[in-house]
């Protein structure tokens, strides 16, 4: 009878200790998954700045003209995205601002013209 209670509390503590190796695995694969999709959001940031700071150049280009650009409605089938770039001039120098925003992940890229 003592072996039986010896075996069926080692038991119960193997299967706790297997119970929290699992539960600790499955916590890093979904912290993981998290920390891959914030970096999937935060390349699409980039690229939307990236494109506001390029839609600037190209007007600076074509007529000189320095007005804020809001280029979110370029993006207004990806979901929740933002582009806003400011124009700033200093002297006879322009400094670009992008700012873009994919869900939750914000970048922002300057360059001066």
């Amino acid at each position: 009878m003592n072996k039986q209670k010896g075996s069926i509390y080692l038991t119960v503590i193997l299967l706790g200790v297997i119970l929290a190796v699992a539960v600790g695995v499955v916590s890093i694969v979904v912290s993981g998954s998290n920390l891959v999709k914030g970096l999937g959001d935060s390349v699409k940031a980039f690229h939307v700045a990236d494109t506001g700071l390029e839609e600037a150049l190209y007007q600076l280009r074509k007529d000189g003209s320095q007005a804020d650009i809001n280029c979110s409605d370029d993006f207004s089938s990806y979901g929740n995205t933002t582009c806003v770039v400011d124009i700033e001039v200093i002297g006879e120098n322009v400094e670009i601002k992008a700012t873009g925003s994919y869900n939750s992940s914000q970048r922002r890229i300057e360059a001066d013209y």
